[in-house]
């Protein structure tokens, strides 16, 4: 018998164990939305909290442009980071409150002073326009005789005739802004004068050529808001726009005043247009031409200008007479306000008068006692302007009827 042991039944087959696949370290979870809502929240209000540093109650509607540096290694020293980055958007925003504040109606912006108005920004006589900065930004003017000897133009004689003669002067930035030193107004983002048209001189009283004569001077500026965002605008040196409107408001709708005022409104118009074309390029990353359309635009005002205050047409001797006497063409601006609806009357507080809204843009303006002001040509949103503005209020239905039959009394007069 054999010692060898006999084989038995064979058992069950052990299971091999599944080697799991190696998968990457898992790293933290995703921060998600509302920690980054949280942060990009808190430096919004970093933002506005540097902006009232910088002495504006509320902080400009504008974006900023900031390169931000995320590091992904070992953490350094986060309180060195933040304040880099505290500086740095500090800088942004003064600059783009700077932008917001540096324009000023009626002035020219002073590096000297780093103020938009300051005793050099507007000009210290009648006779006097812009001529540029000096080394340190200090604005400088001179006597419009004097840029027009200084240019030798040569009709300056003109200027002091029988009938003088307006004449006008076109410069360009790289002229207003050749003495400016860098770190005093030349590498400004804030603020920059494209260009302007110097006239020599023009009635102070736009409603008539006997007023004494000023020298006026109209400003194409760009006021920069953030990083690159521009805005053009319109600056006039010499004559306030409260003046303007005031002389357009009681002058009839052919007048110089209501003339010069359609073109500093056209004039503004393009402006606009040009800022916007500027815009569009600048995001298209297109290079403009930029001079030449600024000195075409300035061209055109010029010639507009010119046309306005050509002495010989401004007033015919009858209208001149008639301005003096205080007179005007009654019977068809009695016809509208006698026509007139409810709504379309309007009491002046200041004038001590009464505006009707006749057809066709019409605008009438009487005194109390039904005696015709003036009459001009008014559209709609200037009409609707002066109403907000509360320059012009609503007559009561009852005063209205009043008024009407105090002209009636008028007209049964005539």
């Amino acid at each position: 018998m054999s010692d060898e042991p006999t084989a038995g039944p064979p058992g069950p087959t052990p299971k091999k164990r599944r080697r799991r696949p190696r998968g990457k370290p898992q790293g933290p979870a995703p921060l998600g939305p509302d920690p980054l809502a949280r942060t990009l929240a808190e430096l919004d209000r970093l933002a506005t909290a540097l902006a009232r540093e910088a002495g504006v109650e509320r902080a400009p509607d504008t974006e900023l442009v900031i390169p931000l540096t995320i590091w992904l290694g070992p953490p350094r020293d986060p309180a060195a980071r933040a304040a880099a980055f505290t500086a740095q958007l500090r800088e942004r925003v003064q600059e783009a409150v700077r932008g917001v504040a540096a324009f000023r109606e009626g002035h020219v912006y002073c590096f000297y002073t780093d103020q938009p108005e300051s005793p050099y920004s507007r000009p210290p006589n009648d006779s006097a326009v812009f001529a540029g900065y000096s080394a340190n930004g200090k604005p400088e003017w001179i006597g419009f005789a004097n840029l027009c000897l200084r240019r030798h133009e040569e009709r300056v004689d003109r200027l002091y005739g029988d009938s003088p003669e307006v004449l006008a002067v076109v410069q360009l930035h790289d002229e207003l802004e050749a003495g400016l030193l860098p770190g005093f107004g030349r590498d400004s983002r804030a603020y920059r004068l494209l260009g302007q048209v110097a006239f020599g001189f023009v009635p102070k009283d736009l409603r008539t050529r006997q007023s004494s004569r000023i020298a006026l001077t109209l400003q194409v500026v760009a006021t920069t808001q953030s990083t690159s965002a521009q805005r053009l605008r319109l600056n006039v040196l010499g004559l306030s726009p409260e003046a303007i409107a005031e002389a357009a408001a009681e002058s009839d709708a052919s007048s110089a005043a209501e003339a010069f005022r359609m073109v500093l409104r056209g004039t503004r118009e393009r402006i606009d247009a040009l800022g916007r074309r500027m815009a569009l390029a600048n995001k298209r990353g297109e290079t403009l031409a930029v001079d030449a359309l600024v000195r075409q635009l300035l061209g055109r005002l010029r010639g507009d200008v010119l046309r306005v205050f050509k002495l010989r047409d401004y007033r015919t001797r009858h209208a001149e007479e008639r301005h003096q006497s205080g007179e005007r063409p009654t019977s068809l601006a009695i016809t509208d306000a006698l026509a007139a609806t409810d709504g379309r009357f309007y009491r002046d507080d200041r004038k001590d008068t009464v505006v009707v809204a006749g057809p066709k843009h019409r605008i009438h303006v009487f005194s109390r006692e039904g005696r015709l002001v003036t009459s001009l040509e008014l559209l709609p949103a200037e009409l609707e302007r002066r109403v907000e503005r509360g320059r012009w209020r609503p007559l009561e239905r009852l005063a209205s009827e009043v008024f009407k039959d105090s002209l009636r009394k008028a007209r049964s007069h005539e």
